[in-house]
This record gives structure tokens, C-alpha cells and sequence, in this order.
């Protein structure tokens, strides 16, 4: 991949690192109003996840899955200024054009990725 591909896809992850942060932060405040820490009457200490309802559990399952999407695109841009970018972790294959426009911090040519994903499905 050339360096101005490359540039290309270190702006859009630039941009997309800040929408999905965002939106990371807008979940954890969800949780957080959500919650109400100062209704437990103990003094013993409390995790959020003991006091939880189903609307915030929906909401942690969201910031688990957009957490996640945040280190993918954090090793993507690890990847853009290791020189390796565009190429597959696990055979070193190229990722097609394709594939990174539609998942610009994928990490996996499609063969590798139907191929983990369907050893995961076993597991």
C-alpha cells in the first residue's frame, strides 16, 4: 500500500477513533445516570454490575462491543505506523481494498476471518 493510501486510511481512523470515543463516553454516562451508586445503604463497597438493571445491562453489552472496536482501531493505527497496514496478521496475505473500506481497521484478510470465525463457532 502506498504512503498516500496509507495517510488516507490514518485520517479516517483518526476520525472514527473520536466517534466511537464518544460514543463510549456517552454510554458510560448512560450507565452512570442509570445507576444510582448512592441508593446502596451498605458501606460495603459496590460494583455497578451488583446494582445493575436490564437497560444497563443492554448498555454495558454496547460499551463492551464499542470498547472492543476502539483497540481495533487503536492497532490499526499501531499497524499504519508500524509499516504493516493493509496486510493480514495472520498469513501476511494483502487485505483487499474492499474489505478496508467497509472495515478500515480490520486486521484479518476475508479467508483468515471466515476461518477464525468459524473455529470460534465450534468452540
Amino acid at each position: 500500500m502506498n504512503s498516500a493510501k496509507r495517510k488516507q486510511y490514518w485520517q479516517l481512523l483518526k476520525e472514527l477513533r473520536e466517534r466511537v470515543g464518544g460514543e463510549v463516553n456517552y454510554v458510560v454516562k448512560s450507565i452512570h445516570e442509570g445507576v444510582n451508586v448512592n441508593e446502596n445503604n451498605s458501606a460495603a463497597p459496590v460494583h455497578l454490575a451488583d446494582i445493575a438493571g436490564e437497560t444497563v445491562d443492554a448498555d454495558v453489552e454496547v460499551l463492551q462491543t464499542e470498547r472492543g472496536i476502539l483497540d481495533e482501531i487503536n492497532a490499526a493505527l499501531a499497524r499504519i505506523d508500524g509499516g504493516i497496514f493493509g496486510d493480514c496478521t495472520e498469513c501476511g496475505a494483502a487485505i483487499s481494498e474492499t474489505r478496508l473500506k467497509a472495515i478500515p481497521y480490520a486486521a484479518l484478510c476475508v479467508q483468515c476471518a471466515r476461518a477464525k470465525s468459524g473455529s470460534e463457532s465450534h468452540a
